[in-house]
């Protein structure tokens, strides 16, 4: 996957809070002992610093398509493992190990929900929770689309309407703030692809 350097770094910036963060200890790929990072969760992305402040982050793991396991042993307390079974990566791993074990629980909670699939399968189950209660009816354009298309027939399309009336105002004190952020700190953004692997 490529990723634009300038825009990944300054994601790694932003002043807003990052979901999660704490010290893990990553497993080198080179040797089998542990080194000590600064872990900050940011969407759907882990990016990892040496320490905490440091400019740059020596790196950062994609969650998309991962499944994240505990690994606990008598020997090597607290961990667990990021991996991936299929993508470009093939079959890649993060052996990782948190301090104790409310901070693994609440990493491996916080690593398991961040991905775009786990949000889509946790938004239809909220939806069909909710039209089985009977305050989503199904709409002329829901009927007609669902005529036309397999994938709308079995995911549906939402109440745009509904969904304007609860929500309209909120996104729009969202879409000012988040353009008066933008306008403060606008920078061009240039550098080139790297590719993560």
């Amino acid at each position: 996957m490529k990723l634009h350097e300038s825009s990944v770094l300054g994601y790694s910036r932003m002043a807003a809070p990052p979901d999660r963060q704490g010290r893990l200890y990553k497993k080198s790929e080179r040797s089998s002992s542990y080194q000590r990072r600064w872990c900050e969760l940011r969407g759907n992305l882990l990016f990892y610093w040496e320490r905490p402040g440091d400019r740059e982050p020596l790196g950062l793991i994609l969650l998309e398509g991962c499944t994240v396991e505990l690994q606990e042993s008598a020997t090597e307390p607290f961990t667990f493992q990021i991996s991936y079974s299929r993508g470009p990566l093939g079959h890649r791993a993060y052996k990782m190990a948190a301090e104790d074990q409310t901070s693994m629980e609440g990493w491996v909670r916080a690593l398991s929900t961040a991905s775009f699939d786990y949000l889509r399968v946790l938004l239809t189950e909220l939806e069909g929770q909710y039209r089985d209660s009977g305050a989503l009816r199904v709409t002329p354009l829901e009927e007609g689309a669902a005529q036309c298309s397999p994938l709308v027939s079995a995911v549906g399309l939402p109440d745009f309407e509904g969904l304007h009336r609860q929500f309209g105002k909120e996104i729009v004190k969202l879409r000012v703030r988040w353009r008066e952020e933008r306008a403060g700190g606008a920078q061009t953004v240039q550098g080139d692809l790297i590719d993560l692997e």
